[in-house]
């Protein structure tokens, strides 16, 4: 009797053991992709997805119709009620450990080999953020259709062939492989039929080559770029994720010298073909885009398992070991999805007070946010795509315009919290104080974040303030460290105003420390353009990038 219902009881613990296991993965947050993808799908008809899911021509700003779709259908349903999202992910999965059971049982595997590698993928912390993130759900989709292509090969129905290669292709772009490795299997494990491989293999031809004339040489993370040092940092980017440690995947190349089965070198094949085309893309290595590959991976294990028996104990320590390391990655996703949700959430008053704004000034955001998450969330709040976006990091933003209905955004790291401030009508302030309600459009070029109640310069930096009538003197605070005493020894600040000198403040002790400097009296009110340039630059020590000029508390008429 249990013989029996031995997988359907085995595929129930599966679902019940990963659920326990993966649950966290609910009280995470949506990526900056994800905020992204929500943003400009929501827009979109249903026919454009249709369209381009059909179309022969390679989509060279990266829409995957299929993956794309999912933003789609659960924007219109669950709305930024992130549950059903993980929830979809991870069903998902759960149908790809399905799928490689049945690939493993065409393949001829004893019960014990096929629970081995389906256990070996459903666990596979490689890729993790495949089934706790909806960025990832491309992958998982291509894994979905490679793996019912290879499932479900008819060689007699070329109609078939075509139609499970485009669906592949338009969830992600590594099923441009697909062809080849359904050559492999007719080759090593099939009847060696290769007609219906023709038409997905002249798409596969044609969409490399698109690929190659639309994103060859560009910039930016999608942009391919194929040379020995890109090549091999991709490669053992892989090598070293595939096995979760340095280098070890390359030993797996020596597989097929131990264990004679052309199921060996089939799953290997498929492992290394489907990671090929990520070797071109170097500014985008992650180990969940090895979710595919590692069917590949596990079809080579359950041939080990197959060939020695006993090699399916090394299950019972490799599960704890990446049941330990969810644990830890699991939390990591959590602390990361608290900031993008208290940054989006509060993100949302936007939408609800503020329609009209026409510019967003981004003083701060979560550090693992990306500015395209920072757009999508505002652009989800206002339901539009016509806001322009400044920010103050940027050492060559363009100002602000007067009349600009502007907003500033500023993250504090510390409360987990987003201020939103927005420009109140009426002339510039004439003294700053560089805190949490500071009139941060004042600053133009050379600031960075703020940093409690200061905030650092680049060596020029660059503000504009409203000079009263009368004002007659000029102070700057700062707030000096020892290490940057220890580093530059003696630096002085250079102010300017309208591009007039008005004085120098010489550095060579720490403190909070407040210099003076006399300005003539004028008449009339006006906006001026202050000016701080350093010499030398501050480079600190402890791998901090950036060449720094002096952190600023506060500034101005006085």
């Amino acid at each position: 009797m249990i013989a029996r219902y031995r997988t359907s009881l085995f595929f129930f613990a599966l679902g019940f053991v990963f659920y326990v296991a993966c649950k966290g993965a609910l009280k995470g947050y949506f990526s900056s992709d994800d905020l992204d993808n929500l943003a400009w799908t929501s827009h979109s008809p249903l026919t454009t997805f249709l369209i381009e899911l059909f179309s022969p021509v390679f989509s060279p700003i990266n829409f995957r119709p299929v993956g794309h779709f999912y933003f789609w259908a659960l924007g219109r349903t669950a709305g930024l009620d992130f549950a059903p999202y993980v929830a979809v992910l991870q069903l998902l999965h759960l149908i790809n450990c399905a799928l490689l059971w049945r690939l493993l049982t065409k393949l001829d595997f004893a019960w014990a080999a096929r629970a081995a590698g389906v256990l070996f993928f459903a666990f596979h912390m490689a890729a993790f953020d495949a089934y706790f993130k909806p960025m990832y759900v491309f992958d998982v989709l291509c894994a979905l259709f490679c793996l019912t292509a290879l499932v479900y090969w008819q060689p007699r129905y070329w109609g078939y062939s075509i139609l499970i290669f485009l669906v592949a292709f338009k969830s992600k772009e590594l099923a441009v492989a697909l062809p080849v490795v359904l050559f492999l299997y007719e080759y090593w494990l099939g009847e060696r039929r290769w007609k219906a491989l023709i038409a997905p293999a002249v798409l596969a031809a044609a969409f490399t080559v698109q690929a190659l004339f639309a994103q060859g040489g560009r910039g930016g993370d999608y942009g391919l770029r194929l040379t020995p040092a890109t090549f091999w940092q991709a490669l053992d980017f892989y090598a070293s994720a595939i096995l979760r440690a340095p280098h070890l995947g390359f030993a797996l190349l020596a597989l097929p010298l131990f264990v004679k089965d052309r199921r060996v070198w089939f799953g290997l094949s498929m492992m290394l073909l489907f990671i090929a085309p990520m070797l071109a893309v170097p500014g985008r290595l992650f180990a969940a885009y090895l979710y595919l590959p590692l069917a590949g991976l596990a079809i080579a294990f359950a041939a080990i398992v197959a060939r020695w028996p006993v090699a399916a104990a090394l299950l019972v320590v490799w599960l704890p070991f990446q049941y330990s390391e969810l644990r830890g990655l699991r939390n990591a996703a959590i602390a990361e999805g608290d900031a993008a949700r208290a940054f989006t959430v509060k993100v949302q008053e936007l939408g609800r007070e503020l329609k009209d704004i026409d510019t967003v000034l981004v003083d701060s955001y979560p550090a693992k946010m990306r500015r395209w998450g920072v757009e999508g969330a505002v652009r989800l709040a206002l339901g539009r795509d016509d806001v322009k976006y400044l920010y103050l990091e940027d050492s060559n933003h363009a100002d602000p315009a007067d009349s600009a209905k502007l907003v500033l955004l500023r993250w504090d790291a510390a409360r987990n919290d987003l201020f939103i401030q927005s420009r109140a009508a009426g002339a510039d302030a004439a003294y700053i104080e560089l805190s949490r309600i500071a009139p941060i459009w004042q600053l133009r070029q050379g600031w960075y974040q703020g940093e409690g109640n200061f905030r650092w310069t680049q060596p020029r930096a660059v503000a504009r303030l409203r000079r009263p009538a009368g004002a007659t003197r000029f102070s700057v605070t700062t707030n000096v460290s020892p290490d940057y005493i220890k580093a530059v020894k003696r630096s002085t600040l250079f102010v300017t105003i309208d591009g007039v000198e008005i004085g120098r403040a010489v550095y060579t002790e720490n403190g909070w420390l407040t210099d003076y400097f006399a300005v003539k009296g004028e008449d009339a009110e006006k906006n001026v353009t202050v000016e701080f340039n350093v010499d030398p630059p501050f480079r600190p020590s402890n791998g901090d990038p950036r060449s720094l000029g002096v952190p600023i508390a506060a500034f101005g008429f006085r």
